[in-house]
């Protein structure tokens, strides 16, 4: 009978050492998974901001087109402006407040 206790026993001993092994391996996994997941979100909010520049970029060269713009496209540069300028209003009242 002793015996078969001193089995469990040591049994027990065995499962607590790998459950342990195991919490310290999961804990630097999740260390490692929360390094890359801060790098990740570094690298998403430079990518965000070079979408944002390049597309203020797209904006201005569209300007620039607009300002070329042949006998033919002479309305659509002139729509193009005035929304500029309303834009331009829209931002003038908004710093009015």
């Amino acid at each position: 009978m002793e015996e078969v206790s001193l089995d469990i026993v040591d049994q027990l001993k065995d499962k607590c050492i790998r459950l342990i092994d195991r919490y310290e391996e999961t804990c630097v996994e999740v260390g490692r998974l929360n390094q890359e997941i801060a790098s990740l979100k570094e690298e998403l909010q430079r990518e965000q901001e070079f979408i944002t520049v390049l597309k203020e970029k797209n904006k201005r060269l569209q300007l620039a087109e607009a300002f070329k713009a042949s006998s033919e496209d002479t309305n659509d540069a002139k729509m193009k402006i005035g929304r500029i300028v309303r834009e331009i209003d829209r931002c003038i009242a908004l710093l009015n407040r």
